[in-house]
């Protein structure tokens, strides 16, 4: 996985998106900055034409110890103001200062490394082949065909309880990133970007809260909204 994360952006995006270096000017210097106040240890700062295959807007960042870099779509610089995109990055840049992206890299090896132990205790068992119909003792179960019938069954009402706590787990972080950056001083400007990026992207404003609760990793825009506004109000 720690190998993916590197590949997957250095890599292997390039080969499908143009990454440019953002132009010099008041925005980069205002981000560089912001990384500086935070010490985050910025190294690269990219533009990706996102555009070409969708209206959809993002920011996102990798790498490993001192070699940080933050990728922006170009989408994102038509949609919001510069103060919004920083406030944005703020959010971002508080997952990091929070050891949230550690934390989920942490959870998530975990998870795999416990299914697939759990896998390794079930493997050899002919009581399960048997319940669909592999009764026949002579023969190998292959591996994929093992590895079906686990997942679709034993481990499937452990992984939805499991990807329940994942995702209670993710909207936490979600609420503390919009937190980290509203104490910044950024809330108004994290609201009205978040408003815009979830026109454009076409997000559900409000979903059903049973629904959301369960399915989303990130809380419905209102739930954020609300939650930054109370902040604002206790620092007046």
């Amino acid at each position: 996985s720690a190998v993916m994360m590197t590949l997957v952006p250095v890599v292997i995006m390039p080969l499908f998106n143009k990454y440019e270096k953002l132009p010099e000017g008041s925005l980069k210097d205002q981000i560089y900055a912001l990384a500086g106040r935070l010490d985050f240890p910025l190294t690269k700062l990219f533009l990706m034409d996102g555009s070409k295959r969708s209206s959809h807007s993002n920011a996102f960042m990798f790498g490993f110890f001192k070699n940080k870099r933050i990728v922006l779509y170009d989408t994102l610089m038509t949609q919001v103001y510069d103060s919004e995109i920083l406030a944005i990055l703020g959010h971002e840049l508080g997952h990091w200062k929070m050891g949230h992206t550690v934390t989920n890299f942490v959870i998530s090896q975990l998870y795999m490394g416990a299914s697939f132990y759990a896998f390794s205790l079930c493997y050899n068992s002919t009581e399960l082949y048997r319940a669909f119909g592999f009764d026949d003792d002579a023969r190998s179960i292959p591996t994929i065909i093992a590895l079906l019938l686990f997942f679709s069954t034993v481990w499937e009402p452990i992984d939805k309880a499991l990807s329940y706590a994942m995702t209670v787990h993710s909207r936490k972080c979600e609420f503390e990133a919009d937190e980290f950056s509203a104490n910044l001083g950024m809330s108004q400007k994290l609201q009205s970007g978040l408003c815009k990026i979830h026109l454009e992207n076409l997000g559900a404003m409000c979903p059903d809260p049973w629904y959301s609760t369960y399915h989303y990793s990130h809380p419905p825009l209102v739930e954020r909204l609300s939650a930054m506004m109370r902040l604002d109000k206790k620092t007046k």
